[in-house]
């Protein structure tokens, strides 16, 4: 677990364990759920098992990331939402809540509420989900200015949530401090990020040899791109025979040169 990952879930579980307990007796555990996109995500419920007998029920209740902790909005059961136990929860004591394929959308804090017959409704302390999906391989795209400027670009892409961080790495060669990083954040929320570095005219580029560096929450280890100026084969190949028909040239100019004055030599003699 790297160290963004281990401050979000510090964060989150001081958020959630500020909250006293609603009731002792419904215990939600673990406080924190991180799932990735498309994953499978169980929230756990768990209460006093009871007398098959007895009527009762669970229900769900969700609050979104931007609002209050106090604003629930109810969880219909059906499609991707079930229980856990849907008819045998009384006795199982189990009313944990199964969320299939989780969207993004589904990030929020969950409540579960437990109702008995004849009893006062128990709810527990909540469980925050939270839903990510991975950053793309980054890429690093090259782009040369008017005056001899190279501007390197190292973007990646799709990620949730925007918190990312994105640095250069260069072991011969003392780099230019680096813009910020940019993101851009679509309508479905999912998010774009380029950085951007700047070499000035003159910057020995034949040396370079760079990584860019991506990391987030979503992300055990980091997502490297490795950027070398060098010639590709073909256009080293295409510069070599350049340089052979300027020597050819070079050469029948000589050659041509020298018949000229041999000429002019013997017509001289001659006369």
């Amino acid at each position: 677990m790297n160290k963004i990952h281990e401050l979000v879930v510090i964060l989150y579980c001081t958020r959630v364990w500020s909250v006293a307990l609603a009731n002792p007796d419904v215990i939600q555990s673990p406080p924190l759920q991180i799932v990735a996109q498309g994953a499978q995500a169980k929230l756990r419920c768990l209460f006093p098992a009871s007398d098959p007998q007895v009527k009762g029920a669970v229900s769900w209740y969700k609050t979104a990331p931007e609002e209050h902790m106090s604003t629930n909005h109810p969880i219909p059961l059906g499609g991707r939402f079930s229980l856990a136990f849907p008819r045998t929860f009384l006795s199982e004591g189990d009313g944990s809540l199964i969320i299939s394929n989780v969207s993004w959308e589904d990030a929020g804090v969950y409540y579960c509420k437990v109702l008995m017959w004849e009893q006062e409704e128990k709810r527990g302390n909540g469980t925050h989900l939270l839903v990510y999906t991975r950053p793309s391989q980054p890429e690093i795209f090259l782009k040369v200015g008017s005056e001899e400027e190279v501007t390197l670009t190292c973007r990646t892409s799709g990620f949730y949530p925007s918190d990312i961080h994105m640095s250069w790495n260069s072991t011969d060669i003392p780099l230019p401090e680096p813009r910020p990083v940019q993101i851009w954040r679509s309508q479905d929320g999912i998010s774009q990020a380029d950085l951007v570095l700047l070499l000035p005219a003159g910057f020995p580029l034949q040396q370079l040899q760079i990584r860019c560096i991506v990391r987030h929450l979503s992300l055990a280890t980091p997502l490297q791109a490795t950027y070398s100026h060098d010639f590709p084969r073909y256009k080293a190949i295409a510069y070599q025979l350049v340089e052979y028909l300027n020597i050819l040239k070079f050469c029948l100019l000589f050659g041509l040169t020298v018949g000229i004055l041999l000429t002019v030599i013997k017509r001289c003699k001659s006369k």
